[in-house]
């Protein structure tokens, strides 16, 4: 993306409000984009306010408090109430889907464990879904393995992986080493996460693309 494209795109999608005498918004860092997400890292200072206008649905991740949200395309508002710097990474989705998305809520099972030898190893939490964008949070104790399969035959996925901790993982066996807050964009459908001598933490956000 050049320059000149990214000014463009900065004025044209954020508009930063802060009181007198607050830290002044800092404009978004580009960190990936492709035909189907652009993601972008905000850092939001202590008490600040944030405001854009993005006419695609997006997804909010808070990298200090391991949360996701949903919002829908339109004009947004993200506010940090805390007395410490917050980062968050925002998810533009450049594919929309009608399907109303729901915060996940009893009577479902939100939260699912993997056991073995009849401990808790890993643990996986859906925030929300429509049945075409699908957000979790997983936790894995260390020295553990957590085997995930996005296959499905109603189409293809994409995932977009945001790490809370370092993480070891493989993408349909090619392995990569991921780093706390950086953002990584895959298709593969067969995904392995080992822990080491730490716990390890990590957010997906699964996309499913129809076949056309």
């Amino acid at each position: 993306m050049t320059r000149s494209i990214l000014l463009t795109w900065i004025l044209a999608v954020l508009v930063c409000a802060s009181a007198p005498g607050q830290t002044p918004v800092s404009p978004p860092q580009l960190v990936l984009e492709n035909d189907t997400v652009r993601v972008s890292k905000i850092t939001l200072p202590a008490h600040g306010h944030f405001t854009f206008d993005e006419k695609a649905d997006a997804v909010m991740v808070r990298l200090s408090d391991e949360s996701g949200q949903f919002m829908a395309g339109g004009h947004i508002a993200v506010d940090n109430s805390t007395d410490l710097d917050a980062t968050d990474i925002l998810i533009s989705l450049k594919n929309h889907w009608d399907a109303e998305v729901r915060p996940c809520s009893f009577p479902r099972e939100c939260t699912r464990e993997t056991q073995m030898g009849g401990q808790a190893i890993a643990q996986t939490t859906t925030l929300f879904t429509n049945g075409f964008v699908t957000a979790a949070v997983h936790r894995l104790v260390p020295g553990g393995t957590l085997d995930s399969s996005y296959y499905t035959a109603k189409g293809s996925d994409r995932i977009v992986v945001i790490p809370f901790t370092a993480l070891d993982a493989s993408f349909d066996g090619t392995p990569v080493n991921l780093k706390s807050g950086d953002p990584y964009f895959s298709s593969a459908t067969q995904v392995e996460v080992t822990a080491r001598d730490h716990e390890a933490r990590w957010f997906v956000l699964r996309l499913n693309l129809p076949k056309p």
